[in-house]
């Protein structure tokens, strides 16, 4: 059953993008979808242009005011509150953290000359591992300094900060740090003042709800129970999505000078930018940016975030140059499910904008395709550490193929279509989603394919330690 819309029916209607489906149409039939995977309760949260954002909740005991789980799409609130900070405090995001935080809590081997900066944190280039095993299955709550000490012995970093990205959600707990050491309070509380206050997201919050309607295993039936993460700052935020509806708008508006923003411009922007590591300075268009990343779909270029938060399952998605995006979240551990209620959306934004043009691919220099062909070795983990650097991660194989380069890893094969210098692009890709770089001596693939260093011809980085595979 549907539970409620926020928009009564005929302002919602007149709500739709010109020759597009009614959004409650969509809402409808990918709850129907839902239902038929054993799906308790779905939220959709759908913006287009300056209309109110139009809110669909479903599910028997949900409504506009029940909250969900938004799991990873917290970084983003994260990170939007952690650069207000900065700027009312007027640190630099290039500010080394050791000039903040203890330096006992992490051990950086390149510290003279790569200090870990509070930017790599934010854009998850600091060479952070993710939480062990033990931090993700300890489901007691922690206090934030109790849960920096207990992991501090596994906070070495693999590689040099700014190198290249690699998910960590180790990395947002530095930040959580740095939130309440700029803002002289409790991590919650400076991201309601900064973050929830200002866009009116009434219900929103970290601590454990009764209102949750539970999440559940992929049958639907068999609670999982509530996660009491390591650092709230990854993914604790708990929220209704009438609140969440204003966050997509604000992060939709406020980046362009909307007339009255409730956020910094700058701020906004900032988290859709990717401005360290290799893949960045060599043109890198498509990457994880300061709280959101990139990603394709039929042509267009998407920025969000996704959410994992046992049992629920999220995802937001921005179209800033058409001024349109959305939330959508299930209560059950279904990423199959969500990915396919995520195409039909995205198609949805999509189906009355043409595809934004490619950027025409240049002739490549035949010696330039040889100079990147090789073997490439993973050039970062974020999960089994010692078999990376054992030499058992899994090898591309870099090759020239027409119009540019073929890039195999395991059975897959990517064709490369050459744009200028290293910067490479997939068929129908609208930016540069591929670089290869030559850094101190190595060459580095990096990119929507993952990150790589070329082993033949070439060497093992020191920091990795064995890329030949056994």
């Amino acid at each position: 059953m549907r539970a409620s819309y926020l928009l009564l029916m005929p302002l919602l209607l007149a709500a739709t993008h010109a020759g597009a489906k009614d959004p409650a149409e969509v809402a409808d039939r990918l709850w129907r979808q839902a239902q038929a995977a054993s799906i308790p309760a779905m939220a959709l949260v759908t913006v287009d242009g300056d209309r109110p954002p139009i809110v669909a909740v479903y599910g028997d005991g949900v409504d506009l005011q029940t909250p969900f789980r938004w799991g990873s799409v917290t970084k983003t609130v994260t990170a939007l509150t952690l650069i207000e900070l900065a700027r009312e405090r007027g640190v630099d995001l290039s500010t080394p953290v050791a000039a903040l935080l203890p330096p006992s809590l992490f051990d950086n081997p390149w510290e003279a000359t790569a200090p870990l900066r509070i930017d790599h944190l934010l854009e998850l280039t600091a060479g952070l591992a993710d939480l062990t095993a033990a931090e993700f299955a300890d489901t007691q709550p922690l206090a934030l300094p109790a849960a920096l000490a207990r992991g501090a012995a596994d906070r070495r970093l693999l590689w040099p900060p700014g190198l290249q990205h690699g998910y960590s959600n180790a990395a947002a707990g530095f930040s959580e740090a740095l939130i309440e050491a700029l803002g002289d309070g409790p991590y919650a509380q400076q991201v309601d003042e900064r973050v929830f206050r200002p866009l009116g997201m009434i219900g929103a919050g970290f601590d454990p709800d009764p209102r949750l309607p539970g999440g559940y295993q992929a049958d639907g039936v068999t609670e999982i129970p509530y996660w009491h993460m390591t650092f709230r700052a990854f993914g604790a935020l708990n929220a209704p999505p009438a609140a969440m509806g204003r966050l997509v708008r604000a992060l939709l508006h406020d980046a362009r000078g909307a007339e009255r923003p409730a956020l910094a411009a700058a701020s906004v922007a900032r988290l859709y930018r990717n401005q360290t590591g290799l893949g960045a300075a060599a043109g890198l268009e498509i990457g994880y940016g300061a709280g959101l990343y990139g990603w394709v779909s039929d042509g267009h270029l998407f920025y969000g975030h996704g959410g994992d938060a046992d049992g629920y399952r999220s995802r937001l998605g921005l179209l800033p140059a058409a001024g349109r995006g959305y939330l959508l979240v299930i209560n059950t551990d279904n990423p199959g499910v969500l990915r396919a209620m995520t195409r039909q959306v995205e198609a949805f934004l999509t189906e009355d904008l043409p595809p934004p043009a490619a950027p025409a691919a240049s002739a490549p220099d035949p010696a330039l395709l040889e100079r990147f062909s090789g073997s490439y070795y993973p050039a970062g983990a974020r999960f089994g550490i010692a078999r990376w650097q054992s030499g058992q991660g899994a090898v591309a194989q870099v090759s020239p193929g027409a119009g540019g380069l073929r890039v195999r890893i395991r059975d897959t094969t990517t064709t490369l279509l050459h744009q200028d210098g290293g910067r490479f692009r997939r068929p129908g890709d609208p930016a540069v989603a591929v670089v290869f770089i030559e850094h101190d001596g190595d060459v580095y693939l990096q990119g929507e394919l993952g990150n790589f260093v070329r082993i033949r011809p070439g060497r093992c980085p020191a920091y990795i330690g064995r890329c030949e595979p056994w």
